[in-house]
C-alpha cells in the first residue's frame, strides 16, 4: 500500500486503535535502521569508524544501529551523513527516515550544508563555512 493510500485510509478512520491494528503490516518502522545498516555495509565501514568520522560517541552510534535510540536530532543525522559520505539524495532520505525535515536550499544553514555535501567537503570544512556565516556548526 502506498503512503497516500494509507493516509486516505487514516483520514476515513473513526478509531485510531482499529486503524493501527488493521494496518500493522503497513508501518515501516525498521526503515531507518535498515537504511543505516545497508549504507554501512555498502560503504564497507563499521559502526566504531563511522562514529569517529561523524563526531558522535561510539555507544550512541551503536544504540542507533541497534534500534535502541530513536528520534536523533537533525545534526546527529547530518553528522552521520558526512561520516558516510552520502549524496544529497541519500542524506535527505536519511533525514526523512530519521523523522526530521530534509535539507532545503531556502534556508541559509541548509544551503551551506548542501553546498558542502555537493562538493564532497568534510564535516570540518563545512563547519568552517557555517561558522564564517555565524551559523551553528554540526560538531
Amino acid at each position: 500500500m502506498t503512503t497516500e493510500e494509507l493516509t486516505n485510509k487514516l483520514k476515513e478512520s473513526k478509531n485510531i486503535d482499529s486503524f493501527i491494528q488493521e494496518n500493522k503490516n503497513e508501518f515501516d518502522e525498521e526503515a531507518f535502521k535498515n537504511f543505516l545498516d545497508e549504507t554501512l555495509r555498502r560503504k564497507g565501514i563499521n559502526v566504531t569508524t563511522l562514529a569517529i568520522e561523524s563526531g558522535i560517541s561510539v555507544p550512541y552510534a551503536y544504540n542507533l544501529f541497534n534500534g535502541r535510540k530513536n528520534s536523533p536530532r537533525k545534526d546527529i543525522l547530518l553528522r552521520l551523513a558526512f561520516g558516510l559520505e552520502l549524496s544529497l539524495e541519500e542524506t535527505n532520505r536519511l533525514l526523512i527516515l530519521g523523522g526530521v525535515a530534509e535539507l532545503r536550499a531556502k534556508l541559509r544553514r541548509d544551503s551551506i550544508i548542501i553546498f558542502g555535501i555537493e562538493n564532497s567537503y568534510s564535516i570540518e570544512i563545512t563547519d568552517e563555512l557555517l561558522s564564517q556565516y555565524g551559523l551553528q556548526t554540526l560538531l
